[in-house]
C-alpha cells in the first residue's frame, strides 16, 4: 500500500531526479521508499539521495497496512511491479499481482482486469514501456499528466503537479501505455448498465445477502481488527452487522460538530448493535486547523468534497490513535440503491428510466467520490475499504428492478432497508431517513462560517484561494 509513480523521458533523458521530486510530495507518513529503472531497483526505509539511472522509472512509497505487506517495487520475470490496493484472491498481494501478469505483462494486466478481481492500481517497468492499469471499479486513484517532455502517472495529483503536469484520471478499467513515442488508452472492462432482473424482492434481498457476505469476507482477509466510520445509519450499520457476524473486531468511530444529533444516533445505534463505539465531537476552532490538510489531500477546491472528507479525516485519525490502519465505510451504496432524494423526483417524472441516471451516478463515482475518500485516509497511513464498491455487488446492485429500490411515496433504498431486517437490524436503523454527512455532521454549516469570518461570498472562493496559497507555498519549499 502506499503511493506510487512512474516517469518516462520523450527525450531520452535521465528522471532520477524528477522521480524523487515526486516521491518527496508525500514523504510522510510512509514506512519505505522503493524505485525502479532499466538499471534495477533500490527499497530502503528512508528518501534516497540518488536514484538508478534511466529515462523510464517506476516508484512507491510503501505503507505497512498489514503485516504482509512488503516493500515495492519488486521484479518478477525481468519487468518491476508497483501497485497501490488489494487482489482478493492472494495473500500477499505483490507476489500475487506479479504472478497474475505473468512473462507477459501487457496481456496479464488485460487479463487481470477483464476478471475484476480487486481494488488496485498497477505501474509496470517492461522495458522502455510502463504499463499502468486500474480494475473495472476504481476505488484507487490513478492519474495521468503529459507535456512535450515528460508523461507521467501518479496516486494523487500533487506527484504531478511537482513535475508542472496537470493531471488527468485514468479512467477505471483501462489501461495507459507510456513509451518514449507517447501515450495510449486501451479500454478493457469499463462497468456497463445491464439490463433490469425479473425478480422478486425476496429472491432480491437473498442474492444481496450472499453478495454483501462475500465483499466483506474478502475485505477483511488477514486482518483481526477494524474500524468502520459509522453514523448509525443504514449503510454503515449493514456494514457493521457483516463485519460483527464473521468475527473481526470492530470499533465503530463516530465524529462530528458539537451539537451534531448523528453523534446520539450513532451512539444509540452501536448500543443496539451491542458493538464498541467511540464518538467524537469537533468545533469550528477544529475544522480551521485541519482544512488545510483536507483541502491539500482533496486537491480540489469543491465544497462538497471538502465538507465530506473532513469527517473522513478525524475517522482516519481516530482509526491511528486506536492502533488500526484499516478503516471500513459505506461508500457507494447511495448510487447504487438510490439513496438520495432527488432520485425520488427522477423517478416522478422519468419512471424506470432513472435507472440510466443511478447508473452513471455509479459509473463516475471513482472521480466524485473514491478518490477523495481514498486520498484523504492514505495520507493518514490509513487503508479504505469499502464493501459497496465490490464488483460483484455493483452489478447485481445494477441489474435490480427500480421498483425494488424506490417507490413513488417517497421511499429510497428499499432492497437494502429489506436486507437490514433481514439481518435483524432494529426498525429504527433500517428505516432511518438519510441525512447528506456533510449536514448530519453540522460541518458544512462550520465551513460555511469559516469562509464569512475571512470575508469571503462564498465557501468556494475561500477554498479556491486556500488551495492556490498551498500550491504556491509548496513550489517554493
Amino acid at each position: 500500500m502506499g503511493y506510487i509513480a512512474a516517469l518516462t523521458s520523450k527525450r531520452g533523458e535521465d528522471v532520477g531526479g524528477l522521480m524523487l521530486r515526486m516521491l518527496r510530495t508525500q514523504s510522510s507518513r510512509v514506512d519505505g521508499v522503493g524505485i525502479a529503472s532499466e538499471e534495477g531497483v533500490i527499497t530502503q526505509p528512508w528518501m534516497p539521495e540518488e536514484t538508478p539511472r534511466g529515462d523510464a522509472m517506476i516508484g512507491c512509497l510503501h505503507t505497512k497496512i498489514t503485516p504482509l505487506d512488503q516493500p515495492q517495487p519488486i521484479t518478477q520475470y525481468g519487468h518491476h511491479i508497483a501497485m497501490e490496493g488489494r487482489l482478493w484472491s492472494g495473500r500477499c498481494d505483490i507476489l500475487e499481482m506479479a504472478e497474475r501478469l505473468g512473462h507477459q505483462p501487457h496481456r496479464g494486466l488485460r487479463r487481470l482486469i477483464e476478471r475484476g478481481d480487486g481494488s488496485y492500481a498497477v505501474v509496470i517497468l517492461d522495458g522502455d514501456v510502463i504499463l499502468c492499469g486500474r480494475d473495472p471499479v476504481g476505488l484507487v486513484p490513478l492519474y495521468i499528466g503529459e507535456s512535450e517532455r515528460l508523461i507521467a502517472a501518479a496516486s494523487n495529483r500533487k506527484m504531478l503537479w511537482s513535475l508542472g503536469l496537470e493531471a488527468k484520471p485514468l479512467r477505471p478499467g483501462h489501461i495507459a501505455l507510456i513509451s518514449p513515442d507517447g501515450l495510449r488508452v486501451e479500454r478493457v472492462r469499463a462497468l456497463e448498465q445491464p439490463e433490469a432482473r425479473d425478480i422478486s424482492m425476496g429472491e432480491a434481498v437473498e442474492q444481496l445477502d450472499e453478495a454483501m457476505r462475500a465483499s466483506v469476507e474478502r475485505r477483511i482477509r488477514g486482518l483481526r481488527r477494524v474500524c468502520l466510520a459509522f453514523s448509525g445509519g443504514l449503510d454503515s450499520s449493514v456494514i457493521a452487522r457483516y463485519l460483527d457476524l464473521i468475527g473481526v473486531d470492530v470499533e465503530l468511530l463516530s465524529v462530528g460538530l458539537e451539537g451534531s444529533k448523528d453523534l446520539e444516533t450513532a451512539a444509540t445505534a452501536a448500543e443496539q448493535l451491542n458493538l464498541p463505539i467511540r464518538v467524537e465531537s469537533y468545533d469550528l476552532k477544529d475544522v480551521e486547523e485541519a482544512l488545510d490538510e483536507v483541502l491539500w489531500s482533496v486537491e480540489e477546491a469543491d465544497p462538497v468534497k471538502v465538507s465530506i472528507a473532513l469527517p473522513l479525516y478525524w475517522c482516519a485519525r481516530l482509526a491511528v490513535e486506536e492502533g488500526v490502519r484499516t478503516l471500513f465505510v459505506g461508500q457507494g451504496s447511495d448510487e447504487l440503491f438510490g439513496g438520495y432524494r432527488r432520485y425520488i423526483d427522477l423517478y416522478a417524472s422519468m419512471g424506470d428510466e432513472v435507472s440510466h441516471q443511478l447508473f452513471r451516478d455509479v459509473a463516475e463515482s471513482y472521480e466524485v467520490n473514491y478518490a477523495r475518500d481514498y486520498k484523504v485516509c492514505m495520507d493518514q497511513g490509513v487503508e479504505v475499504r469499502a464493501p459497496y464498491t465490490d464488483l460483484e455487488v455493483i452489478e447485481l446492485g445494477l441489474s435490480t428492478p427500480i421498483g425494488l429500490k424506490l417507490s413513488r411515496d417517497g421511499g429510497r433504498k428499499l432492497i437494502l432497508r429489506r436486507l437490514a431486517e433481514k439481518l435483524g437490524l432494529p426498525e429504527s436503523i433500517a428505516w432511518r431517513r438519510k441525512r447528506a454527512i456533510q449536514y448530519s455532521t453540522r460541518v458544512s454549516t462550520a465551513l460555511r462560517r469559516i469562509a464569512k469570518k475571512h470575508g469571503k461570498r462564498s465557501l468556494r472562493e475561500l477554498l479556491e484561494e486556500r488551495l492556490s496559497l498551498l500550491r504556491g507555498s509548496w513550489k517554493g519549499s
